[in-house]
């Protein structure tokens, strides 16, 4: 059976543009990433989670038929306007582009704050990725050397459990407000985009990483920058089993730790 995507995110078109080889990656209930062997991902499947930039959106009765063909490690062709599944399915890629995923700056920061600050992360301070750590972090982004931020890169990226680790999420949300209300100094954004070469976290979350580097996020972090309203956020939340709450603390971690105290925060070095 021939099948069509609904749309496709701007990144997933670049490189399927490319016509290369690739396998599946993983398999979930809303869909599946497939990969090449540059490490270049693509998810392929319903907007439960919101949509992507590298990302193909399908209906679900052409998610659920493209699951019942699928197979760990398997290998997929790709045309000019195809991708291959087996001799007998295909999925033309071919399709219009989703929304722009582009994060700028937005008019609508001090009613993000505001919402964003009505939810309880009080959780966070009994861990790793507590207010203290996170001040010093913030600090170093605007203001650190390059070794420094480095280190504090170190230290996140990767850091937690799952597909998308909780420190990855934190920076996403993180790196969300620079995008929309700057903060991060030139060079250190660099620093992030030079590790990202390297293997310190899930290729997912390595994907995830890379678009939020370059100011591209989901739609439903996106949708922050002009309707911050609580039933968007409330939306994101419910992404993951807590990935979405992760990068909704990153928002406010970034939005709330930047105040009149910051310079203080900076005068002392955070110990792990």
């Amino acid at each position: 059976m021939i099948f069509r995507a609904s749309a496709i995110g701007s990144i997933a078109q670049e490189i399927l543009e490319k016509k290369e080889t690739f396998y599946v990656h993983s398999i979930f209930k809303k869909g599946f990433n497939i990969i090449n062997e540059k490490k270049e991902l693509i998810f392929i499947g319903t907007d439960d989670n919101g949509t992507f930039p590298f990302g193909i959106l399908v209906d679900k009765q052409t998610r659920d038929a493209l699951l019942a063909k699928m197979k760990q490690q398997q290998y997929l062709k790709v045309s000019s306007n195809t991708i291959y599944i087996d001799s007998a399915t295909q999925l033309i890629w071919k399709v219009n582009l989703l929304n722009s995923f582009k994060a700028y700056t937005s008019e609508k920061v001090n009613q993000l704050s505001t919402c964003v600050e009505a939810y309880d992360f009080s959780e966070y301070e009994h861990g790793q990725f507590n207010s203290e750590y996170l001040k010093q972090f913030m600090c170093v982004l605007e203001r650190g050397s390059a070794k420094e931020c480095e280190r504090y890169y170190r230290y996140i990226i990767g850091r937690g459990q799952g597909l998308t680790p909780t420190g990855d999420d934190i920076l996403t949300g993180m790196l969300f407000i620079h995008f929309i209300k700057p903060y991060i100094r030139k060079d250190n954004l660099l620093i992030l985009n030079q590790l990202l070469s390297e293997t310190l976290t899930t290729i997912v979350s390595e994907t995830f990483l890379k678009c939020a580097q370059k100011g591209l996020f989901s739609s439903k972090i996106a949708v922050l920058q002009t309707e911050p309203t609580p039933y968007h956020i409330d939306r994101l939340i419910k992404v993951g089993s807590s990935s979405g709450k992760d990068t909704l603390y990153g928002a406010f971690v970034a939005l709330t730790l930047r105040s009149g105290t910051y310079g203080k925060a900076c005068s002392t070095r955070f110990r792990w």
